[in-house]
């Protein structure tokens, strides 16, 4: 038996791993803009969101200038 043997089960399971945590980091990116999207519609300002949201003030403000 050699040690580069094929091993579909553990493959398939890491794709699986790695699509789930992609998928979950996509649903958090989306919560956040959701998010942030609300609170300027209040009329927060980016400070004020970056508080209230726990975030650097710098990432939400690059997120808000990407919308």
């Amino acid at each position: 038996m050699s040690i580069f043997e094929y091993d579909q089960e553990k493959h398939m399971r890491q794709e699986r791993e790695q699509a789930w945590e992609e998928g979950r980091e996509a649903g958090m990116e989306d919560k956040l803009l959701e998010q942030i999207r609300k609170k300027l519609k209040k009329g927060k300002t980016i400070p004020e969101i970056a508080e209230d949201l726990e975030e650097e003030e710098t990432a939400i403000r690059e997120i808000v200038e990407k919308l």
